[in-house]
């Protein structure tokens, strides 16, 4: 009986058994530390200064006898430095501009977008700057139509859930006729 008893114990201590005891503790504190880590994100404030505006309308046209088409440059700052914690490892930004025609009640299409890894770089100044896509509405629905330009970041942590910020801006309608 007492040679059972030590056999028992040598297959208990063997080293596929005590490699798995460590595995699961070093899983275990390596799990708790994530989800602390993630945790620090809801008391991370932040209060980025944003504005956005149309610099120029260059042409305002229809596109192939059923599409508006609006090719504007825009003005930008944004300093979304206080969006970065420690647990930041990017930050995708858009601006947006924002309409609302008889078809759609909401109407939302990306003018410009980057990746901002680094604090450094999250100070952005743009002037005069081209679209970097195109400001084309589905049908003719942009004549005379207000827009608002939204600028929306979405912040990629390290360890935790994504989330995002945004800042919307009244900026001028467009004109109610045609432009070459």
């Amino acid at each position: 009986q007492w040679q059972a008893v030590c056999k028992r114990r040598a297959e208990m201590h063997s080293l596929s058994h005590r490699a798995n005891t460590l595995l699961t503790f070093f899983g275990s504190v390596a799990a708790t530390l994530a989800v602390l880590t993630s945790l620090t994100d809801v008391v991370h404030q932040s209060n980025p200064i944003v504005s956005a505006s149309v610099a120029e309308l260059k042409r305002f046209t229809v596109l192939h006898n059923s599409k508006d088409q609006a090719v504007i440059t825009f003005n930008l700052d944004a300093d979304l430095r206080s969006v970065f914690g420690w647990n930041t490892k990017q930050l995708f930004v858009y601006l947006q501009a924002e309409y609302v025609t008889k078809k759609n009640k909401l109407n939302q299409i990306v003018l410009w977008d980057a990746i901002v890894q680094h604090p450094d770089q999250a100070n952005i100044k743009l002037r005069n700057h081209k679209t970097k896509y195109s400001f084309i509405d589905q049908y003719r629905g942009l004549r005379g139509t207000p827009l608002n330009f939204t600028l929306v970041w979405k912040v990629m942590p390290r360890v935790g859930y994504l989330h995002s910020g945004s800042r919307s801006f009244e900026v001028e309608a467009l004109p109610g006729d045609y432009t070459a």
